[in-house]
């Protein structure tokens, strides 16, 4: 795949703001050198064992450290997305209420390198119908594997009653 030459211009400042802010538990969990076989464990199984920190075991400050992430290498678009697939996984855990299978904390963040504007490094994020990979050599991204999906796609009640995900996808599916 082709890498892009943008990335937003607080990427590796903050992914070694993430870094400094994890307990050496969750550290020794969650960071691993860039060219580890970690890169290829992801899955879309809900009952996947996944390695890093989960959104539901960091802190609340860790939690807003991550997200910045997630923000300054994203686009708003692929924010929003993101965020909706994890709130639509709480949706299903109220549903089933299969609370430790499911559920908006249940995605885990792993690093691979260290946080560098020079050195190649990059982070995951793994989790039910989501799971993004996001590699940085210098001022080069590559994206991929990339993988969103949700169940449901629309919450009617509940916590995030109205979020709704992949409707323009479906749309653009059912009229290919």
């Amino acid at each position: 795949p082709a890498a892009a030459t943008w990335r937003g211009p607080d990427v590796t400042p903050t992914g070694a703001t993430v870094l400094a802010s994890l307990s050496p538990e969750q550290r020794a969990n969650s960071v691993f050198p860039v060219d580890d076989l970690e890169w290829r464990k992801w899955n879309n199984i809900h009952r996947w064992t996944r390695q890093g920190v989960s959104f539901k075991e960091m802190s609340e400050a860790q939690r807003t450290r991550a997200f910045a992430l997630l923000q300054a290498a994203l686009s708003a678009k692929g924010l929003q997305k993101t965020r909706d697939i994890m709130r639509l996984n709480e949706t299903i855990a109220q549903m089933t209420q299969r609370l430790d299978e499911y559920g908006e904390g249940l995605y885990h963040l792993t690093v691979m390198g260290e946080p560098s504007d020079t050195s190649p490094w990059g982070w995951q994020l793994d989790g039910h119908h989501l799971v993004i990979n996001y590699f940085i050599l210098r001022d080069q991204v590559v994206m991929t594997p990339t993988f969103m999906g949700s169940e449901p796609v629309h919450a009617a009640a509940g916590k995030y009653a109205g979020t709704t995900v992949m409707q323009d996808e479906q749309n653009k599916g059912l009229a290919l």
